[in-house]
């Protein structure tokens, strides 16, 4: 779709460019002032990734009027195309 198209290149411009950093037993994606947007834990099977609401999925709900739904559905796609993070789950966290 279009909307989706257009999603993923904002996020690409906005947060394409985060640094991985690990720390214990997790992996944190930080922006340049070193505040993570989002992280995974290594050890948890479930294959959640915990994604800043007040970074970044509030944007999905509030300018591109998207549900929860549709916003995992493209947070998986450019977490895959992105980060190179394949079979995980978006999961919000505040």
């Amino acid at each position: 779709m279009k909307k989706n198209s257009i999603i993923i290149k904002w996020l690409n411009k906005e947060f394409g460019n985060l640094t991985e950093v690990v720390r214990d037993d997790k992996t944190f994606y930080v922006d340049k002032d070193q505040k993570p947007l989002f992280f995974y834990y290594h050890n948890e099977k479930n294959g959640y990734v915990y994604i800043s609401y007040d970074k970044i999925w509030v944007f999905f709900e509030s300018i591109f009027g998207l549900n929860t739904l549709q916003t995992k559905e493209i947070l998986k796609v450019w977490l895959e195309e992105t980060y190179n993070l394949r079979g995980v789950t978006p999961w919000l966290t505040y």
